[in-house]
């Protein structure tokens, strides 16, 4: 068995613009729908539940906000029906964001709280409490024994675990999809570090997200990358800039997180190598080359991607990629049957 996953971040920009629901969460989303449901495949979405936490708070006084609220509810009442993923992402900094009824977006200037481990114990648990239990509500309106035990923290912050411990412990959660092996980051906003994890893509742990416990409670399912030489990252370069000159690439309709980054870099990239996380965002005929000649080689392939990110010409590319992957009989989408023996 080959297993290919699809996971998906379901959330707004998170810098001073957000963009808005429709174009960044609803619209992109609804094509992806389309496109698993063509050729049978599973995906997980990630869904940026402190933002829906915010969305309820406004929902009462602003009709625009409300219809953004019951149209996001269908949507993940409809992934579940459609046998795909809803597992909890947060990004604490939607604490201090501010609505802008204007134009129907949000404002995420402040990024003092994108970590979770900059708020406190109490602020975490408020916000892991309502997180399991507005998906778990969803979930089980549509399937009443829906298992809520997967959870990817927002800008892969994950660590210290010691701050995520007693709260996967006490909502049940046992995957943990935050993990880009080699690749560290440390900034203003948030910080992670995986240079020294498990040379296996999937593992078991307890108490540290980079060292293995045969007989820890947790799981995680580290996120591939990409490599290329200096001489293919120039040559994918060349493809996108030539995709951006014939207007493929199209400008984002939100803005990113803003944050000084002091330190980054990729423990597995000497010598020029350079690993980038494996995404459908900003696809170009060459990379997606790369892509399956790297999914002919191995059997564990994990897709990192943003709704929000995706423009009409990555979905061309993705259905082509989708179309090759369907031809491989031992490809296997859904995650769960990767756990069978």
């Amino acid at each position: 068995m080959k297993l290919v996953l699809f996971t998906f971040d379901y959330e707004l920009f998170l810098g001073e613009r957000s963009g808005t629901p429709a174009h960044c969460i609803l619209s992109p989303t609804d094509k992806l729908l389309g496109l698993f449901g063509r050729f049978g495949f599973k995906a997980i979405f990630f869904v940026d539940t402190t933002y829906l936490l915010r969305l309820e708070e406004v929902a009462a006084r602003h009709p625009a906000a409300a219809a953004d609220l019951e149209a996001i509810r269908d949507q993940l009442k409809t992934m579940v029906r459609q046998g795909h993923y809803i597992f909890p992402h947060l990004h604490p900094h939607w604490l201090d964001a501010v609505y802008l009824p204007e134009s129907n977006e949000w404002s995420l200037k402040d990024t003092r709280y994108y970590a979770l481990s900059s708020i406190s114990a109490e602020q975490r648990q408020r916000l892991f409490d309502h997180s399991v239990q507005t998906l778990g509500r969803l979930a089980a309106s549509v399937l009443p024994d829906y298992r809520l035990d997967a959870y990817r923290a927002g800008g892969w912050s994950i660590q210290p675990f010691e701050d995520f411990r007693p709260l996967f412990l006490r909502h049940g959660i046992v995957h943990e999809w935050s993990v880009i092996p080699g690749k560290y980051l440390y900034s203003d906003a948030h910080s992670f570090d995986f240079r020294h994890v498990p040379a296996i893509p999937v593992y078991r742990f307890d108490k540290d997200v980079c060292r293995e416990d045969e007989q820890g409670p947790f799981r995680e399912w580290t996120i591939s990358c990409l490599p290329m030489t200096r001489r293919q990252r120039w040559l994918d370069f060349k493809f996108s800039g030539l995709l951006h000159r014939m207007g493929k690439i199209t400008p984002l309709p939100g803005t990113t997180v803003s944050s000084t980054i002091s330190k980054e870099g990729d423990a597995l990239a000497p010598n020029g190598l350079v690993r980038l996380p494996a995404s459908f965002e900003r696809l170009n005929p060459y990379r997606l080359r790369k892509f399956r000649k790297a999914m002919r080689r191995i059997s564990y392939y994990q897709f990192i991607s943003h709704p929000k990110m995706l423009t009409p010409y990555d979905f061309k590319l993705v259905e082509r990629l989708f179309r090759t992957l369907k031809k491989d009989k031992a490809v296997e989408t859904d995650f769960r049957q990767g756990l069978q023996p």
